[in-house]
């Protein structure tokens, strides 16, 4: 299973989460089965709102569930409309904290109503 996550910065399992999805400037992908990470630039990250584009990138190198504090409805949609499952990280401060707590089930999937309305939703 392949899991992305949201960063503001690239510091291994100490990086600091992103409040917002899309405009992150970097997206952790952690394979589950191999027990490996690797950090990537977000090539959508300025964009306009509701016009991001980083799903096109999850569908075409198989990620299965995105990890977030922050995303909006159209994003939700289009992940849950491509297979990809989305969950609230519950404001993990870090990567490692945030795997951890999808690893031990104590992550709920994300519901429209939980959906960020604008960037400055937090």
């Amino acid at each position: 299973m392949k899991v992305i996550i949201p960063l503001i910065e690239q510091a291994d399992l100490n990086s600091k989460l992103s409040e917002h999805f899309g405009s992150a400037p970097f997206f952790a992908v952690a394979d589950m089965e191999k027990n490996s990470i690797e950090i990537i630039p977000n090539a959508s990250m300025h964009h306009d709102h509701g016009q991001c584009t980083p799903a096109d990138f999850f569908s075409q190198h198989g990620i299965d569930v995105v990890l977030c504090n922050g995303i909006g409805a159209g994003a939700i949609a289009r992940l849950q409309m491509m297979g990809i499952d989305v969950y609230m990280a519950e404001l993990s401060k870090t990567l490692q904290e945030a795997l951890t707590r999808f690893s031990n089930g104590l992550l709920a999937k994300v519901t429209p109503q939980q959906a960020c309305q604008g960037h400055g939703c937090h």
